[in-house]
C-alpha cells in the first residue's frame, strides 16, 4: 500500500448519525494495532495511519447504512460493494489520485484485518471480498459493483412451472378473476371498504373495512406487512384498503403492469389480464415475469422512501436479496442475528437523540417482516439458509437492476423486458389553472360547523389563504375524519349557488367549477363570509364554513393549525346526521331491536360507550401538520 497523505476525502467528512458514530468508536479502539501494522508494513509515521483511516470510517459508515451488522473486524460481500460504491460516489471522479487513495486505504485496512488475524468473518467472505480489488476494468482499473446476479438456464416450461406455482402467482390469478367485470373503488382508486374483505380473502389477509371507530389508530400499521404481534390469525380493520400495505402492494403492482384500469368509480379488467387468465405458454410467462419483477421492485423500494428506516431497509432487502440468488446464500441465524434489538451498550445517553441502535433494529424488524411475506408468497425459501428459487432469479436481477447498476446482470438467463407505464408530473399549465402562491396572503381564522349536529360537531381552524379548495378539501376530510370515499363539493349562495368541486368526478348537471383553481381566500375573504362545504351526497354530510377574523399574513406559518374544536365526528357510512343520531341512540339503549348490530358496527367492546363529545385537538394539529 502506498504512503498517502492526502486531505481527506469528502465522503470521509464527519457524520453525527448512529452509524457514524458506531463507526467511529469501532475503528477507535482497533487505532492503536493499526498504526503500529502500519508503521512496519509502510516504515511511516503514525500521522500517515491516522490520515489513511479517515475513508475507513467513512466506508463502515456506509457499511453499517447497508447492513444491519455492527462489526468492524468483518463484512459480508454484497453490502461491502454497495457501501464501497456509495463511498467513491461521493468522491470527484476526475479526481484520479483521490478514487485510488480511497480505494487502497480500505483495501489496507482489510489487509490489516487478515495479517494481525483481526477478522472475524468468515474466510469465504473474505476472498470474495478481496476479488473485487482485483477485478479489472476496461481501464485497468478497481471494478466497483455488487456481483452480477446469475440467472439460471431455464426452459419455458420450467419457469412458467415454477412462477405460476408460487403463491404470488396464484393469489394473481384468484385476484383478476375477483375484480372479473369490475368493482367500484372510490375516488382515490381504491377499493371500497364493502370490497375490502373479500379481496383480502383472495389474497390470503384477514382482513374487514370500516367497523372499528373511526376514532382508533387502525390496529397493527406502520409496519410494512402488518403487525407480527397482532397474530396471525387476527383479523385486521381498516379505514382504507391502503392501510393494509401488502393489498396495496398488490394493487399498486396490478396498475403498474396493466392490468386493471381504474377509472372515476370503477375498476375493470384490461384486455391484458383478460388475455391473460386465459393464455398459456410463452404469453403467460410474459405477464407473470413482468407482475413478478414488478412486485419484488415495489416490495423493495416502493414505500416511503424520505422515511431513514425504510431507505436502510431497502438497502439492507436488496444486497440480502442479491446474496441470496448466490451459490453461498446467507444464512437465516446469521440474518436473524444482525437484525435482533441489539440492545444497550454502545452509544451513551444523549449522543444521538433517538438511542442506541434504533435505525438497525427498526430497520431489521421491517426487513425481516419484508423477507417473511416474500417466502409466504413463494419468491424466496426460508430454511437453513435464505434462497431464491430458480424461476425467481431473472425477476430478482430485473427489480433490483436500477437499484445496483448492474448493465450486465442477466448472465446465461432470459432478458426480461417489461411493458412499465412512463410515469410522469403534469407542470400545472399542462393541466389546470394554478392558482399563484402569495407569501403575503392573509390568514383565515375559519369556524367548520357540521350542520345539523347534536351536540354540535366543529373545529376552529386557521388556514392560509392561498390554500386551494382542493388542498382545503384534504383539511376538512382529515378535521372530521372522513375518509375521501365519496364524492364532494363546495357551493356559495346556497342552493342554485355557484359550485367548486373536482371535474373528473362524474356528477349530475354541469360541471362544477375546477376547485384546484380557486384559493380559499377568493371564497373567503372577509369576517362573516362563508361558504358550504358538502361531502357523501348520500348521507350528506353539510360543513358550514365561517370567516371569524382575518389576520395579517405570516410567511413562516404552518398552512393549516386547529385551534379547538368540540364533539366526535359521526362514522363514515352512518346516515347522516339523522341517520348517525339514531344509531348512537339504539346502541346506548339495550332494549333496542338493533343495538347489538349496531354496537357490533360501532366496534363497541362490552362495557364501552361512545363518548360524542371526544375530540383531541392536539392530535388533529399534528395530523394536520403533515398535510402540506
Amino acid at each position: 500500500m502506498a504512503k498517502k497523505t492526502k486531505s481527506h476525502p469528502k465522503a470521509a467528512r464527519t457524520s453525527t448519525s448512529v452509524s457514524a458514530l458506531r463507526a467511529e468508536r469501532g475503528i477507535d479502539a482497533l487505532t492503536p494495532a493499526f498504526v503500529r501494522w502500519f508503521e512496519g508494513t509502510e516504515g511511516v509515521p503514525a500521522g500517515a495511519a491516522m490520515v489513511v483511516l479517515e475513508p475507513v470510517k467513512a466506508f463502515v459508515t456506509a457499511y453499517f447504512e447497508a447492513s444491519p451488522a455492527s462489526e468492524v473486524t468483518s463484512f459480508e460481500p454484497a453490502p461491502f460493494a454497495q457501501a464501497l460504491d456509495e463511498l467513491l460516489d461521493g468522491v470527484d471522479e476526475e479526481d484520479e489520485e483521490l478514487l485510488e487513495f480511497t480505494v487502497e486505504s480500505i483495501h489496507g485496512y482489510l489487509e490489516f484485518l487478515s495479517e494481525t488475524e483481526a477478522w472475524t468473518g468468515s474466510a469465504e467472505d473474505f476472498d470474495a471480498i478481496e476479488d473485487f480489488f482485483y477485478e479489472d476494468d476496461d481501464e485497468g482499473g478497481w471494478k466497483g459493483g455488487i456481483p452480477d446476479i446469475v440467472v439460471p438456464d431455464l426452459t419455458l416450461a420450467e419457469e412458467l412451472a415454477g412462477l405460476s406455482g408460487t403463491a404470488m402467482g396464484q393469489r394473481l390469478d384468484a385476484l383478476l378473476s375477483w375484480v372479473g367485470t369490475g368493482k367500484d373503488v372510490t375516488s382515490r382508486g381504491w377499493l371500497r371498504m364493502k370490497d375490502i374483505e373479500a379481496a383480502g380473502a383472495v389474497l390470503g389477509l384477514a382482513v374487514r373495512g370500516a367497523k372499528l371507530s373511526a376514532h382508533k389508530a387502525p390496529e397493527g400499521q406502520k409496519a410494512l406487512f402488518g403487525d407480527a404481534a397482532a397474530g396471525a390469525n387476527a383479523v385486521r380493520t381498516v379505514k382504507s384498503m391502503n392501510d393494509e400495505p401488502s393489498m396495496a402492494l398488490f394493487w399498486t403492482a396490478l396498475q403498474e403492469t396493466f392490468l386493471i384500469e381504474i377509472g372515476t368509480t370503477r375498476v375493470r379488467l384490461t384486455p391484458l389480464a383478460e388475455r391473460y387468465l386465459d393464455a398459456t405458454g410463452e404469453e403467460k410467462l410474459s405477464v407473470l415475469r413482468g407482475f413478478t419483477t414488478v412486485f419484488i421492485e415495489l416490495a423493495v423500494n416502493g414505500e416511503e422512501t424520505w422515511n431513514p428506516w425504510m431507505l436502510q431497509a431497502a438497502a439492507i432487502e436488496t444486497a440480502v436479496l442479491v446474496a441470496a440468488t448466490t451459490d453461498t446464500p446467507p444464512a437465516m441465524d446469521r440474518i436473524r442475528s444482525l437484525m435482533a434489538p441489539a440492545g444497550d451498550g454502545d452509544v451513551e445517553d444523549g449522543d444521538v437523540e433517538s438511542g442506541p441502535h434504533l435505525w438497525d433494529e427498526i430497520s431489521g424488524r421491517i426487513v425481516l417482516q419484508r423477507l417473511e411475506y416474500l417466502a409466504e408468497l413463494g419468491l424466496v425459501a426460508m430454511g437453513t439458509h435464505l434462497r431464491v428459487p430458480p424461476a425467481v432469479v431473472g425477476c430478482v436481477a430485473a427489480a433490483l437492476k436500477e437499484a445496483l447498476s448492474m448493465d450486465d446482470g442477466f448472465d446465461d438467463g432470459p432478458e426480461i423486458e417489461l411493458a412499465r407505464p412512463e410515469i410522469r408530473i403534469i407542470p400545472p399549465s399542462e393541466s389546470r389553472k394554478q392558482p399563484k402562491r402569495d407569501p403575503k396572503a392573509p390568514i383565515l381564522q375559519l369556524k367548520v360547523m357540521l350542520k345539523g349536529s347534536k351536540p354540535p360537531v366543529w373545529r376552529r381552524l386557521l388556514v392560509r389563504s392561498e390554500l386551494t379548495l382542493a388542498e382545503f378539501h384534504h383539511v376538512l376530510q382529515a378535521s372530521f375524519e372522513w375518509q375521501d370515499c365519496h364524492m364532494h363539493n363546495f357551493q356559495v349562495g346556497g342552493w342554485g349557488g355557484t359550485e367548486y368541486g373536482p371535474t373528473d368526478e362524474e356528477g349530475l348537471g354541469d360541471p362544477p367549477i375546477d376547485e384546484a383553481g380557486v384559493t380559499v381566500g377568493e371564497l373567503l375573504a372577509n369576517e362573516g363570509d362563508s361558504v358550504t362545504y358538502t361531502y357523501d351526497f348520500g348521507d350528506n354530510w353539510e360543513h358550514s364554513v365561517a370567516v371569524e377574523k382575518v389576520l395579517p399574513a405570516d410567511a413562516g406559518a404552518r398552512a393549516v393549525r386547529c385551534t379547538g374544536g368540540r364533539g366526535a365526528a359521526p362514522f363514515e357510512d352512518s346516515g347522516g346526521v339523522w341517520g348517525w343520531a339514531a344509531m348512537v341512540a339504539g346502541a346506548n339503549d339495550p332494549s333496542h331491536e338493533e343495538h347489538e348490530d349496531f354496537r357490533d358496527w360501532l366496534g363497541l367492546e362490552r362495557g364501552e360507550t361512545l363518548d360524542l363529545k371526544d375530540f383531541d385537538r392536539d392530535a388533529l394539529d399534528e395530523e394536520l401538520a403533515g398535510l402540506f
